[in-house]
Parts: C-alpha cells; sequence; structure tokens
C-alpha cells in the first residue's frame, strides 16, 4: 500500500499516461495520440478558448475508442466526481508528490465511471472510467485529460480559459508532466543476483555561453535576430523570435559524449523569454532524427526531458529553430542549456 500524506493523500511513485496497455516499457503513441494539446493555438483560433489539457484519443480514429479504460495516472485519492453539463461523466483525483507538493488529474467526457466514493484511494493504473463523448454524447468519443498546479472546481473553464497566461499558470503540460516523473524501474535482486555498487551519474552540460568547451559546442544562425537576457540555468541565455512559415533563427548543441550508449537528453527552459507553446526540439541519435514538441511557456524554470537515446560518442545534436507555425500574437522561443544523462 503507498504511503500516505497526514491528510490521507497516497504518496505518488511515479506517473504513467491514462490510456493504452500498462507496463513500463509501452509506447502509449503506438495506440493512441494527442490531437488537442494545451493552450493549442488552432483550438483558440476556432473555439475562442485556451485549451487547459490535452484530448486523447485512439489511433482508429471516430468512436473506436468508444468504452476503452480510463487509468489513474498516479496514486492518488477521489476528490470529486460526477455528470456536469457540456462535459459529460468527470473524475478528479488529489495527488500528492515525494516533495510534500500536490497536482489534480481530471479525467472528462467520460462513458462510465469507476470510482464510487469522495475520498476514496485510487493506486496508479487503477480504472477510473471509460473512454465517452461527453453529455448527451456531444463529442467524437476522446478523454479530455489534465494535469492542474491548483486545486480548482471539477469542471472548471471559462472565464479562466479566456486568459492564456491563466491556464498555464493552473496547469501543466499534461504528457510533459508524466515524463518527467515516470515511475523508477526496481531491479529485482536474488542471492544469484551479485549486488553492485552504483555508479557515479554521468552528466554532460552545454549552455548557450559555452561555459565549458570540453563538453562540446553550442553554434546559431549568424543573423541579427538574436537577443540575450540574464534568465539562464546558469548565465544568460538567448532568445528570438517564433516564425509561423519558415526556419529562420537555429541553435545546436553537439556534445562530446565520454562514452557511445543510451542517454536522457533535458532541456532547461529559461524563466523569461520563453513563451512558445510549440517549440520544436530535434534530437540526431543512432537510430534516426526525433522531434519533440515543447510547451515552453507551461514549463518555464524547469527541466524537460526530451527522452533517451541511444547515441555514438560523436555525431549527435540537438536542435532548435524558431519555427512554431503559431498564429496571433508573436511568440519567443527560448535557448538556454541542454544535459545528457548517461542511463547505461
Amino acid at each position: 500500500m503507498a504511503q500516505e500524506t497526514s491528510d490521507g493523500v497516497p504518496i505518488s511513485d511515479g506517473f504513467d499516461f491514462p490510456v493504452g496497455p500498462r507496463g513500463p516499457d509501452v509506447d502509449v503513441f503506438k495506440t493512441y495520440k494527442v490531437d488537442t494539446i494545451q493552450v493549442d493555438p488552432d483550438y483558440y483560433k476556432e473555439l475562442g478558448y485556451w485549451h487547459t489539457g490535452e484530448d486523447w484519443n485512439g489511433r482508429g480514429g471516430g468512436n473506436t475508442d468508444l468504452g476503452d479504460p480510463i487509468y489513474a495516472v498516479a496514486n492518488g485519492k477521489v476528490l470529486r466526481f460526477g455528470h456536469f453539463p457540456v462535459w459529460g461523466n468527470i473524475v478528479l483525483l488529489e495527488h500528492a508528490l515525494p516533495d510534500s507538493s500536490r497536482v489534480w488529474s481530471q479525467y472528462a467526457h467520460l462513458d462510465t465511471i469507476k470510482v464510487n466514493q469522495i475520498g476514496q484511494k485510487v493506486t496508479r493504473g487503477q480504472q477510473v472510467g471509460t473512454m465517452g463523448r461527453g453529455d448527451n454524447n456531444r463529442f467524437i468519443a476522446h478523454l479530455h485529460f489534465e494535469i492542474r498546479r491548483n486545486k480548482l472546481p471539477i469542471d472548471n473553464w471559462s472565464p479562466m480559459v479566456k486568459d492564456r497566461k491563466a491556464v498555464l499558470d493552473n496547469y501543466y503540460n499534461p504528457t510533459e508532466f508524466i515524463k518527467a516523473h515516470r515511475p523508477v524501474k526496481e531491479v529485482e535482486t536474488t542471492e544469484s543476483t551479485p549486488q553492485v555498487e552504483i555508479p557515479q551519474l554521468i552528466q554532460l552540460v552545454i549552455n548557450v555561453q559555452q561555459s565549458n568547451p570540453q563538453a562540446g559546442t553550442f553554434r546559431r544562425t549568424q543573423n541579427g535576430d538574436w537577443y540575450k537576457a540574464p534568465y539562464g540555468y546558469s548565465d544568460d541565455m538567448l532568445w528570438t523570435q517564433t516564425s509561423i512559415q519558415q526556419e529562420t533563427d537555429i541553435a545546436e548543441w553537439r556534445p562530446n559524449l565520454p562514452k557511445p550508449g543510451r542517454w536522457a537528453v533535458w532541456a532547461y527552459i529559461p524563466a523569461n523569454n520563453a513563451t512558445t507553446t510549440y517549440a520544436r526540439y530535434k534530437i540526431l541519435h543512432v537510430d534516426g532524427l526525433s522531434e519533440v514538441p515543447v510547451n515552453q511557456w507551461g514549463n518555464r524554470n524547469q527541466w524537460v526531458n526530451l527522452g533517451t537515446y541511444r547515441f555514438a560518442q560523436s555525431g549527435g545534436y540537438v536542435r532548435l529553430g524558431n519555427f512554431t507555425g503559431e498564429l496571433g500574437v508573436q511568440l519567443a522561443v527560448g535557448y538556454d542549456t541542454i544535459c545528457w544523462t548517461s542511463v547505461d
């Protein structure tokens, strides 16, 4: 049974995604996709609201995912549940993190609810509902999923969703939060499994000031559209304005890794001058080129995990351009520190 806080909220041992097959090595994105992201510019353009979370759909499209199981993303406690206009069935859970902070996960448009009382304790992976279509089947089947920074009404929406900053101040980007809080894998030991000393953590850090040339290189396109600001992880950061149609400003971090192998890649998002919701980080690794979109505005002043990849000792990179495709007010892309952490 999970440890609990003094007020009876189970403490999280990590977060999983709310849909898809269970298991530590399952790739949920093979069977599901996110069709509407947090503060999605297209959603705002069409409806005039800033989307608070993510809309998850099965890759089969349409209503092929109707009735699919919806799972608690972490150990927690049922704060509230019920049926609400437009939303349909909703479940709201409260979670305690190991550092004593709290977050709240909301599961909306459910077909059925699988919890039965307020205060009920749930464990990570426990089914809390099934995929539905909202009140009076008004939507195509999908899960509206949120992770909240603050305690809000279960059906919180207007007028907050008219204010982009208010949404980002009160909600996390769900996928990025889960990726940064995945469960730690446990290694079983037996009498035949020798205990080994855990090696020192190997990290390599490159910032835009190239303060450690031995770690690698940082380079950028040479034009007049770059700006410096004192909001970086350990020094100044750079920023440039977003572009709707094409990349005009590109930066690249190239590591001098001490050994080939599997490396987790992290990007530090500056506290200011990083207002885009769709920064497109491109990671070149042994197995190809991966693109990871990051909501910089929703992750200011923190590290974001870009994934784990196989790298040769040289030749890999992280690249970030200013093409985001976001319409409306011109935003800013922040460039700061990239960290590689060995996971072998």
